[in-house]
């Protein structure tokens, strides 16, 4: 599909677009590139508040909140990772972590409307000595993004991902890599990985990728963390005995679908030795699974930056 039609990017908030009230349009892209706006608002909302004594949950409620008001929904809780954490942490319900001084901080958010999805991410130094790091993931993206078109192998573009953070004295994080996106599905079949490889796969035409590097100071190997903090319900149909799980089914389903969702969303709506418990049958039923928080090791620290981009006939068009 051929995004050919011309159109003038509004900024959602403003217009206060609801859940109900996204307008018809004759672009076939229209709502990838509202969701895109919606994306970037709330990352705009973030900057300011990445500085010591934050609280990361003021940060998480401020960014889900805004997409809330002016999407369909979130594709993805609102991550928040502090230096050597690369991805999946969001806030308990109860969550007191406070941005410290030196920290290194990254905001990674997700959009949807009516399932067009939109991903983007990234990373603030409040110690100079990480501006490197940072500055490191923001050019690897940015080369990639500019490789993005028809024809284009992904392993290739992994390769110059994996020069650009090397190049400048870092390491990339080896089992995160970009994804396509389809309707309704946040990680869809083909990925952009953050170093080289064999795979010819190519990009094509109409399709969607989030692009996402990282940055590593340290080995550029993740290993993943005990209790998972984000969960996905799997396309299954499974037998439950526990009333707390068809509590628990009932409200996933129906707010969240198949896109990952926080615990903490779960935990305002029942109480948590209810929730666990569905959570154990739900998870050993293998309706229920949990996206671990990823980090490098203790000491290290890791940048991530990341946009959504839409490839169209000869070339891209970035929507965050």
């Amino acid at each position: 599909m051929s995004s050919g039609a011309k159109y003038k990017v509004k900024t959602v908030s403003d217009e206060k677009t609801k859940k109900t009230e996204v307008e018809e349009s004759d672009d076939p892209w229209d709502k990838w590139k509202r969701a895109g706006v919606v994306a970037r608002e709330a990352l705009e909302l973030a900057r300011p508040m990445v500085k010591p004594g934050t609280k990361i949950l003021d940060i998480v409620n401020a960014t889900e909140n805004h997409i809330r008001e002016n999407a369909t929904g979130l594709s993805f809780p609102c991550n928040v990772a502090l230096n050597n954490v690369a991805a999946h942490y969001t806030s308990a319900l109860n969550d007191e972590t406070v941005i410290m001084e030196g920290d290194l901080v990254t905001v990674d958010v997700g959009a949807h409307i009516d399932g067009c999805i939109s991903d983007s991410a990234f990373t603030v130094a409040l110690n100079p000595d990480h501006e490197a790091l940072v500055k490191a993931a923001e050019a690897a993206t940015s080369v990639a993004i500019k490789m993005m078109r028809p024809g284009a192998k992904l392993n290739t573009i992994g390769a110059l991902i994996e020069d650009t953070i090397v190049s400048a004295g870092f390491k990339p994080i080896r089992q995160l890599s970009g994804h396509q996106m389809n309707e309704y599905e946040l990680h869809s079949e083909k990925q952009v990985p953050c170093v080289s490889g064999k795979s010819e796969v190519l990009v094509e035409e109409g399709e969607v990728y989030a692009i996402e590097t990282f940055a590593s100071t340290g080995s550029g190997n993740v290993t993943d963390l005990p209790d998972p903090v984000i969960y996905q319900l799997l396309p299954v149909r499974v037998p439950v005995r526990f009333k707390g799980s068809k509590q628990f089914l009932g409200i996933a389903r129906k707010e969240y679908g198949e896109f990952p969702f926080a615990e903490r969303w779960i935990a305002e709506r029942m109480g948590h030795a209810t929730m666990k418990m569905a959570m154990r049958e739900l998870s050993k039923n293998g309706a229920l699974i949990g996206h671990n928080i990823l980090a490098e090791e203790k000491g290290e620290f890791v940048a991530q930056h990341e946009h959504t981009v839409i490839i169209t006939e000869t070339s891209r068009l970035q929507t965050t």
